[in-house]
């Protein structure tokens, strides 16, 4: 847990202005008339290749973290 901790104090800017991102996508497909629960798809598929291409390593800390 701690090393999840770390990692959003360390990353908190990058984290936030990817949030907004998702946030905004998701604001967007509800005023297009998309579903609840598709408009939080539009807006996780961004989120998370942001994020994968920010920060390459995520995927082995996320396994570690997990494990």
């Amino acid at each position: 847990m701690s090393g999840m901790l770390t990692y959003l104090a360390d990353n908190a800017a990058n984290l936030l202005l990817n949030a907004t991102f998702a946030l905004s996508v998701y604001m967007i497909a509800r005023l297009l008339k998309a579903g609840p629960s598709a408009s939080i798809v539009f807006a996780a598929i961004p989120f998370g290749a942001i994020l994968l291409l920010q920060n390459p390593a995520v995927p082995n800390r996320l396994i570690a973290l997990l494990g």
